[in-house]
């Protein structure tokens, strides 16, 4: 059964695709989107606009009547008070819950209620989105920062060394080069027209050296007329010879794949200067913004609602939660304005002083 013959692909797929593809065994987990659960604090949170509408409920069928204080200093009239902190905090709360809602909803444009702040300005975002990432994440002063930081350099440079080490010890490899090597030889030569231009080439060289030296052409002429030959047709017959003689001019080349990776190491540095180019080539290339951007737009309103609540869904919630919280205390303000106020901006300076000391700054 005649062999196959070798070219680079199969040499390449046989040595080396499986240390630059890997083995396919490992692969990478899909990242699943994360769910943080409500912290202890949200939780309770969560539950302040149910008691203040308990609390207004309440307020229908007592609401402090008749319940008053009176002192030298102050006379307070409680009546009323259950509904005005309830409604206020519940107005927080909705508010707050109505500003969220408004940067999603509603995804398509309506004729009276409009469209949501996020879908309106999509296309906006996904520029000013693309355009930073770009500028500030992936560009390749970063990348090559990153790279050599994060030792991915020099751990990538002493793997290549190290598998073109075990490459060149491998004695099938070699058989598989010189295989490759001999093969590529007599391809060429078996080229009618490869051969042509060879023994045009030889003998334009021939005519060359002997130009103006007749001992040379008259020694030339004797011989060639003793091989009955003309010199076209002696350069044809040499030429035929060419692939075994080359072929075995190429047995040193083990003595080249030995120095191979002594050469690395001495040229490491360039070596890992080629990485670097390569790598600032390749994210050179890469239209960042372009891929960003695109994504983005391509996403319906439902999907980049999802994102941008799955980064920052506790923040959000904390803030429509809080909004009952101040429209709460809002309520003391309406009840009492000058005494609320005080006992308001006192409490607020008391915990901005107690982060300040907590924080050390």
């Amino acid at each position: 059964m005649e062999s196959e013959k070798p070219t680079f692909e199969s040499v390449f797929r046989k040595h080396l695709a499986g240390k630059l593809a890997g083995d396919g065994k490992y692969a990478p987990p899909k990242p699943q989107p994360e769910k943080v659960p409500p912290t202890p604090g949200l939780r309770v949170l969560m539950t302040v606009p149910w008691l203040l509408g308990i609390l207004f409920l309440i307020s229908f069928v007592w609401d402090f009547e008749g319940v008053r204080l009176s002192t030298d200093f102050v006379n307070l009239q409680f009546e009323g008070l259950l509904r005005i902190l309830s409604v206020s905090g519940l107005i927080g709360f909705l508010t707050n819950w109505i500003a969220i809602s408004m940067l999603f909803y509603p995804r398509k444009r309506r004729p009276l209620l409009g469209q949501g702040l996020i879908p309106a300005q999509k296309d906006r975002i996904a520029k000013r989105l693309s355009a930073a990432v770009e500028r500030e994440l992936i560009n390749p002063e970063l990348v090559k920062r990153e790279f050599v930081a994060s030792g991915l350099l020099n751990r990538y440079t002493d793997l290549l060394i190290w598998d073109v080490k075990s490459l060149m010890d491998n004695p099938e490899f070699r058989d598989d080069v010189s295989k490759l090597m001999h093969h590529y030889i007599q391809e060429a030569f078996a080229d009618p027209a490869m051969k042509a231009r060879i023994v045009d080439e030889a003998e334009q060289a021939v005519m060359e050296s002997v130009k103006g030296r007749k001992v040379e052409q008259t020694a030339l002429k004797m011989y060639l007329i003793m091989r009955g030959k003309t010199l076209r047709e002696f350069l044809m017959d040499a030429t035929e010879k060419l692939p075994a003689k080359m072929a075995r001019a190429t047995e040193p080349i083990d003595e080249l794949l030995n120095t191979i990776p002594a050469r690395m190491r001495k040229d490491r540095a360039q070596l890992q200067n080629l990485f670097l180019m390569v790598i600032n080539g390749i994210v050179d290339k890469i239209e960042v913004q372009k891929i960003i951007e695109t994504n983005i737009n391509s996403y319906d309103e439902g999907k980049l609602e999802a994102i941008i609540r799955g980064a920052s869904d506790t923040q959000l919630r904390y803030i429509k939660y809080l909004g009952a919280v101040i429209g709460f205390g809002g309520g003391f303000v309406i009840w009492q304005p000058v005494l609320s106020l005080a006992v308001l901006i006192t409490a607020g300076l008391l915990i901005w002083l107690a982060d300040r000391i907590l924080g050390g700054t």
